[in-house]
């Protein structure tokens, strides 16, 4: 991997009660074997002791740098304020509670360099909250495909590799939490800008099943989100211009729905635990149906995985 130079990789990490994961995802950026970072972790309030065991970093290494927000804030503008206090050439995003292999910047950034690209993802290693490994998801690297693909999918998990450029062409994120890496990525695939992923790369592992991470308290809004992104999307390639203002965007969902899904993730969240055990993976996947949301979800991943094969 003699390709890279040695610009700096901004690291950018919004962190929110996860205390109990937040030293693990710092180690695991701290010895990557690309050594030019910055680290900026960012607390959005959280009550417990994630900002006091972020901190603690800055203390012992440089390249560390911990802020908190004076109210909470959310994902979208906390990300926002990490980028505008970053210099790096290149962004890097990371969860507080995930964990990366010690080579998974130098391998993105050799690997955009060479193809000629502007953000680069990879294949995730799922891991349980114990950080136990629990299966694989594969991500896309043909451009054809994911492009067929946007509608049912975020081509591109949030924890990419990006030029410095898309971000300050695109102004950060769009204040639509949950959703905010799937406008990103749209946004910057109509600004001309190439995205693709590591395929053959497993150097992420996310952690699943955690309370309070975003599956389970976005769930139905999030989904209905990424549909009215998508429509937005589609509506500016006709028209030209942005026609989505995201401070009229608002969610209306029973509580009859929102009981009902809320069964429903949790019975996803245990088929997908119970991975490895085939009979009971089933019975709990099949649960999951409660909920018409949930099933529409299955649908439109059983139409993705059917165009990935064509």
């Amino acid at each position: 991997m003699n390709n890279i130079n040695n610009d700096l990789v901004s690291v950018l990490i919004p962190v929110f009660n996860v205390g109990l994961y937040v030293e693990d995802a710092i180690d695991s950026i701290l010895c990557q074997t690309y050594r030019n970072i910055e680290v900026i972790i960012i607390d959005d309030c959280s009550t417990d002791d994630t900002y006091e065991k972020a901190f603690k970093y800055s203390l012992i290494d440089e390249r560390v740098k911990v802020y908190k927000n004076e109210v909470n804030s959310k994902i979208c503008l906390t990300l926002n304020k990490a980028f505008e206090l970053s210099k790096g050439r290149y962004i890097l995003r990371m969860d507080g509670d995930d964990i990366c292999d010690s080579d998974r910047i130098e391998r993105k950034l050799n690997y955009l360099k060479v193809n000629e690209i502007d953000l680069v993802g990879c294949s995730t290693k799922t891991i349980d909250i114990n950080g136990n490994h629990i299966g694989n998801s594969k991500a896309l690297d043909e451009q054809r495909i994911i492009i067929k693909t946007l509608k049912y999918r975020t081509p591109v998990q949030h924890i990419w590799l990006a030029k410095r450029e898309i971000y300050e062409t695109l102004n950060g994120y769009r204040n639509i939490p949950g959703v905010e890496d799937y406008d990103f990525l749209l946004r910057s695939i109509e600004n001309g800008y190439k995205v693709g992923n590591i395929s053959n790369y497993f150097g992420y592992s996310v952690r699943v099943a955690r309370v309070g991470n975003t599956i389970a308290s976005m769930g139905i809004r999030q989904k209905k989100l990424h549909n009215i992104v998508w429509n937005q999307y589609k509506k500016r390639q006709k028209s030209h211009k942005s026609n989505l203002d995201v401070n009229e965007v608002k969610i209306k969902v029973s509580r009859v729905n929102l009981y009902l899904f809320s069964i429903s993730t949790k019975m996803l969240n245990n088929a997908i635990l119970n991975k490895k055990r085939p009979f009971i993976f089933l019975f709990y996947f099949l649960l999951s149906f409660i909920s018409p949301y949930q099933c529409k979800f299955h649908i439109e991943r059983i139409v993705y995985k059917f165009l990935v094969k064509v």
